[in-house]
């Protein structure tokens, strides 16, 4: 059953035109392609500054005690967005296309925020976030999660070995083979991102402080789906530095 999903997913993603890609993504999915331009670039001493803080500042924590604590500021940033979207859509004066506007630029914020909490993550574990396509690759299977498993496993060429993680896999591809998972990969994540915010943009927009926590609520369980693939994705962290 499973190996007829990952088939699918498969074959989508290999017809698909990256020439036309970013023209049909969809507003959500438009965020995450500048997103992800934006953390390739990202300079690589900003993520490792911020493990490196964390470090400094709780000295005698292990590896997977600071990747707590870089879960819990990935998912405080973002419930904090999403309630303030769902605040501004109950201040009067608000209405219908500000509050999508308002929502537009939280997906940017919180796909951001994903991203560099995807690379933090990986930099924890010892994985390789120095080249750009490496980064892309990473931040995309993360945000798919079973999807991108399917493809970066495809992309191997045994889709038959279990307990595969998709993070070692990507820091061990040749950059031109990397390159295609890539454009597999973002073709897949523009569909999901843009079906988790349809979802969560409803809500959002309520009036009368409904949205807030509504908005609260959507932004949690995205970030804990975003965690929840990230510890599976990028697989165990060490025991000790």
């Amino acid at each position: 059953m499973a190996t007829n999903m990952n088939t699918t997913i498969i074959t989508d993603a290999v017809h698909s035109d990256p020439a036309v890609l970013e023209d049909n993504a969809g507003m959500s999915g438009k965020y995450l392609i500048k997103a992800l331009d934006k953390a390739v670039h990202m300079q690589t001493g900003a993520i490792e500054g911020y493990v490196s803080w964390l470090r400094k500042q709780h000295p005698d924590r292990s590896p997977a005690q600071l990747q707590v604590l870089i879960d819990k500021h990935f998912m405080r940033l973002a419930t904090g967005t999403g309630a303030g979207v769902g605040l501004a859509a109950a201040v009067p004066g608000i209405g219908f296309v500000t509050g999508a506007l308002a929502v537009g630029a939280e997906s940017l914020v919180f796909l951001d925020a994903a991203a560099f909490y995807t690379m933090a993550s990986a930099h924890l574990r010892g994985i390789d976030i120095r080249h750009p396509e490496r980064r892309r690759g990473l931040i995309l299977v993360v945000l798919l999660g079973t999807a991108g498993k399917a493809i970066v496993d495809a992309g191997v060429g045994d889709l038959s070995r279990k307990n595969r993680v998709p993070g070692v896999a990507i820091s061990r591809f040749s950059i031109g083979h990397l390159m295609e998972i890539n454009g597999q990969l973002l073709k897949f994540a523009v569909k999901e991102v843009n079906k988790r915010f349809r979802t969560a943009w409803i809500g959002k927009i309520l009036p009368f402080g409904i949205g807030a926590v509504l908005g609260t609520m959507a932004n949690r369980k995205i970030a804990k789906k975003t965690v929840g693939n990230a510890h599976d994705s990028l697989g165990p962290l060490p025991t000790h530095f």
